[in-house]
């Protein structure tokens, strides 16, 4: 079993405290950055170019170029994730949000879809879905999501609306969780090397099982890659029952480590307001949310609503081997994750969307 030696350790593999002493994660829009978004919206439609076709160069920013080129350095090779804060989200149409949105993430990575349905750009709202939807994952819900990962490079999330109340975003750094453990539960730790099964909710590429076995922790070429399951995804293998089943080694294990992400020190909690942005890289930072309630009815209070981006590196990490088994591809330079589906990718605009009917 290939697995570190030591601790870690390392720029991401931060707590709560030093990530409080330091302000270079976060990208403050002022009212000269605003004009330049402005200006690279009107320049995509006045060359008539359909929210998918724009590229990198096709949104063009002046010195907010050199701040999001920093930022997503911090996102690729130091703390594993960023923040833009301060875009004035009631001044836009949808549309205009989401090619917004659309343009500033171009400068982070390369769009992929995000569900069977082709969606490269998913909304976050709750649309009645459950935990007993087992073909569906649960973003169209108001359930709690433990600590996870999501199927791609770099998870982009948008805030339109808060919730009423809950609703918090809480990240964790998985080498610092990771570290933790091998201090705290040496003797615990290569149960994280192992395969861990899941539910695939439906999503089952062809010739796959409907589950899929994934090491929360692999050490590849040197570097540490982390895979964080939504606990619900695990607990709804129970439906097949020729499915693997997990250890009671591998329970306890988790019953750890989720409490070690939810620890003060290395739980960032996170109050989303509208018009922040959150990129966080899925390889090392393990991101959920808190349960949480809408108003009484969308006109009292609007929706808890999120837009939320799947982002492709194309000098991402290069991921181990059984990594293929969930994304597919995995390959350096391409376009790799996401969910394989055979629908032409769609952005849809309206937020209600099924996104896994």
């Amino acid at each position: 079993m290939n697995m570190p030696k030591t601790p870690i350790g390392g720029s991401s593999a931060w707590t709560v405290p030093q990530v409080m002493q330091r302000d270079d994660w976060v990208c403050r829009l002022g009212g000269a950055d605003v004009a330049e978004i402005d200006a690279a919206v009107r320049s995509t439609r006045q060359r008539g170019l359909g929210i998918q076709e724009i590229e990198r160069d096709d949104f063009p920013l002046d010195r907010l170029t050199t701040r999001l080129g920093a930022l997503r350095a911090q996102i690729r090779s130091g703390l594993g994730f960023g923040y833009i804060k301060g875009l004035p989200v009631e001044r836009y149409d949808r549309e205009t949000l989401i090619r917004i949105y659309w343009g500033l993430s171009r400068h982070i990575g390369d769009p992929i879809t995000q569900n069977r349905n082709g969606h490269v750009v998913g909304h976050v709202i709750d649309v009645g879905d459950t935990e007993q939807h087992h073909d569906r994952r649960l973003t169209q819900s108001t359930a709690e999501l433990c600590f996870h990962t999501d199927s791609c490079d770099v998870v982009g999330l948008l805030c339109i609306n808060r919730a009423r109340t809950g609703g918090e975003s809480r990240i964790v750094s998985g080498i610092a969780v990771h570290d933790e453990l091998m201090r705290r539960r040496p003797d615990l730790l290569p149960e994280f090397y192992k395969p861990i099964y899941m539910d695939r909710r439906g999503e089952v590429p062809a010739g796959k099982q409907p589950w899929f076995g994934m090491p929360l922790f692999s050490w590849h070429r040197g570097q540490f890659i982390g895979y964080s399951p939504i606990r619900q995804y695990i607990e709804s293998m129970a439906r097949f029952p020729d499915a693997p089943r997990m250890s009671n080694a591998q329970r306890e294990a988790l019953d750890v480590y989720y409490g070690i992400c939810e620890e003060e020190r290395f739980c960032l909690k996170l109050h989303f307001e509208p018009g922040d942005m959150q990129f966080l890289q899925n390889h090392i930072v393990f991101h959920s949310r808190t349960e949480y309630a809408d108003g009484p009815s969308v006109e009292g209070w609007p929706k808890r609503h999120l837009i939320r981006m799947w982002l492709s590196l194309p000098d991402g990490r290069t991921l181990p081997p059984h990594m293929a088994e969930k994304w597919i591809n995995i390959e350096v330079g391409t376009k790799r994750g996401g969910v394989p589906t055979d629908r032409e990718p769609i952005i849809p605009l309206d937020p209600f969307t099924p996104a896994y009917a």
